[in-house]
C-alpha cells in the first residue's frame, strides 16, 4: 500500500512546526511518504527538523515576513500563513491523488483575521469538498464521540437540534465504523440536551426529538442517556461511540480522558482527514513548557489505518 500524507503544519506561532518534525521523528521505522506544507524559515528553527528533512517532502511557501512571526502569539499573519498551508495541502492531495490529511493545530481567532467567516478545519474542509452532511468525530482507544452542534454559543444548540441533524449524523457515524473501523454491528449512545434526561423521564423537547430519531436506528442507537452518568460506561468499552449534543458535553471528557493521544477526524469527506485533539498550546509555548506530541503521531498513525482497505480490525 502506497503510505502518503500530506500535513498542513499550522499556525506557525503556535505548536504545529514542532509537533510535525516530533511525529515524523518517532515514524522513522514506517513507510510512510510525507508531504509537509510550511515555512522553511520556520521548521529550521527546530533543532528536529535537520534529522528528518531530507526524508520528507518539504513544500515551503516562503511567506512574506514571516520571520516576523513571534512564537505563542498568533497574528494575522500566521493566520495567512496557517490557511496557505492549509490550501497548499488539498491542492497537492489533488494533483497527487494523495487520501490522507493531517492537519496541525492553527489559531480560529488568527484566521478569522484573514477570511471573517472562518469556523475551523472542519467547517472549512466541508465547504471545500462540498459536503453538506458532515460531522467531527473525537477518536482514542478509550472512547469515541461525535458532536451534533460544534462551536456553536450554548444558547443556540436546542435549535439547531432538529431530527434531520441527528438522522445524518447517525447515519455518518454508523457507516463509519462499518466501513472504516470494521465493527459489523456497533453499539451507539445517544446523550440527552437537558440534565437527567434520561429515558421516560425529564424529557423536554429535545429528548422527543432524540427518542424519534432513536426508533429509526433501533438496532445500533440507544438513549438519549444523561450526559453526567454515561462516559464511565463509555470508558469501560460499553459503546461503540457516544453522539453528544455540544461541544464541551463530549469535549471536557473526552479530553479528561484522552488528551494526550485522541485525534480528531472528519466525517463525511471523500479524504481521510485527521488532526491532534488539542489546539495551538500558546500559553505552553509562551511558559516555554515540553510540549508533547503524541497526538499529532496518533493522528498519521490512525490516517494510515483507517484508510487501509485491507484492515479488517477496530481501528484502535
Amino acid at each position: 500500500m502506497n503510505k502518503n500524507i500530506v500535513i498542513a503544519s499550522g499556525d506557525p506561532a503556535g505548536c504545529g512546526p514542532l509537533i510535525t518534525t516530533k511525529a515524523i521523528e518517532r515514524c522513522s521505522g514506517k513507510k510512510i511518504n510525507f508531504f509537509v506544507v510550511g515555512d522553511q524559515e520556520v521548521f529550521k528553527e527546530i533543532p528536529r527538523f535537520k534529522k528528518i528533512k531530507n526524508r520528507i517532502n518539504f513544500i515551503n511557501l516562503n511567506t512574506c515576513k514571516i520571520t516576523k512571526i513571534k512564537k505563542g502569539h498568533p497574528s494575522k499573519l500566521s493566520g495567512y500563513a496557517a490557511l496557505s498551508y492549509l490550501q497548499k495541502a488539498l491542492e497537492i492531495m489533488k494533483e497527487k491523488k494523495i487520501t490522507r490529511l493531517v492537519t496541525a493545530p492553527l489559531s480560529k481567532e488568527a484566521a478569522q483575521k484573514v477570511s471573517s467567516d472562518f469556523q475551523g478545519h472542519t467547517e472549512y474542509l466541508a465547504n471545500h469538498f462540498r459536503i453538506k452532511n458532515f460531522a467531527m468525530m473525537m477518536f482514542s482507544e478509550k472512547i469515541k464521540l461525535v458532536l451534533l452542534t460544534r462551536h456553536v454559543p450554548l444558547y443556540k444548540v436546542s435549535g439547531l437540534i432538529t431530527e434531520k441533524v441527528v438522522d445524518n449524523a447517525l447515519s455518518l457515524v454508523i457507516s463509519f465504523l462499518q466501513k472504516k473501523c470494521k465493527i459489523k454491528k456497533p453499539k451507539i449512545a445517544l446523550l440527552s440536551v437537558n440534565p437527567h434526561a434520561g429515558v421516560n423521564t425529564f424529557f423536554g423537547k429535545e429528548e422527543k426529538i432524540l427518542a424519534r430519531v432513536i426508533a429509526k436506528f433501533k438496532e445500533s442507537v440507544c438513549g438519549p442517556y444523561p450526559a453526567d452518568t454515561i462516559f464511565t460506561n463509555a470508558a469501560n468499552c460499553e459503546y461503540d461511540c457516544l453522539v453528544c449534543a455540544y461541544h464541551d458535553q463530549g469535549m471536557i471528557p473526552f479530553k479528561l480522558l484522552s488528551m494526550k493521544n485522541g485525534v480528531n477526524i472528519t466525517l463525511g469527506l471523500p479524504i481521510i482527514r485527521t488532526s491532534p485533539a488539542h489546539g495551538v498550546a500558546c500559553d505552553a509555548i509562551i511558559s516555554n513548557k515540553t510540549l508533547f506530541s503524541s497526538s499529532m503521531s496518533k493522528a498519521i498513525e490512525i490516517a494510515i489505518k483507517i484508510d487501509h482497505p485491507q484492515n479488517q480490525h477496530k481501528a484502535e
